[in-house]
């Protein structure tokens, strides 16, 4: 009885911790935010994340929410939670010029999408052929709302199963995510 007791505790401990957890979009390589070749990524001007050098070929929603943003080319996307947290994945650089070659778009702007759900269809061949570079940046673009932000530490994470960046929120609207 006690061990259940306890059990029960430590269940709504980890149910009461306030973090929202943003998973990692693609499975590939860890890049830090401040190493990517891009300086409106690298200093920070669009938000704070991560990047990923990615090896797999879809590129699924990190978290759950409205689809508010599906560029017309297929390069990026962006994810706004009911907590109001905007997540952007901008697939490679400079990869808007390739006007929508190698990217095929799976789901429609103003959809709501879950955890998991693609997005985007990548011909990696072809985009290692003609991108300047395939590295992803997935970023928080409102980071006024943050008031806490924790970056994985992996070198290499799995789609839809490894967590990128947990967030706290500010406002009193800290969120949390299982």
């Amino acid at each position: 009885m006690l061990k259940n007791l306890f059990k029960r505790k430590s269940i709504e401990q980890s149910a009461a911790e306030p973090w929202l957890i943003v998973q990692a979009p693609l499975s590939g390589k860890v890049i830090p935010l401040s190493e990517v070749d891009d300086p409106v990524f690298a200093q920070g001007m669009v938000g704070d994340g991560i990047a990923i050098l990615p090896e797999s070929d879809e590129v699924l929603a990190p978290v759950s929410g409205s689809l508010t943003h599906m560029f017309p080319t297929g390069h990026a996307a962006g994810i706004t939670t009911a907590e109001g947290l905007e997540i952007l994945i901008h697939v490679g650089l400079d990869t808007v010029e390739l006007k929508g070659a190698g990217f095929a778009i799976l789901v429609e702007q103003g959809q709501q999408v879950t955890i998991g759900t693609p997005l985007i269809k990548l011909d990696l061949m072809k985009l290692r052929e003609t991108a300047r570079s395939l590295v992803t940046p997935v970023i928080i673009t409102n980071m006024g709302r943050v008031k806490e932000l924790s970056k994985t530490t992996m070198q290499h994470v799995e789609a839809d199963g490894d967590w990128a960046f947990k967030v706290r929120l500010t406002d009193g609207q800290e969120a949390s995510r299982p």
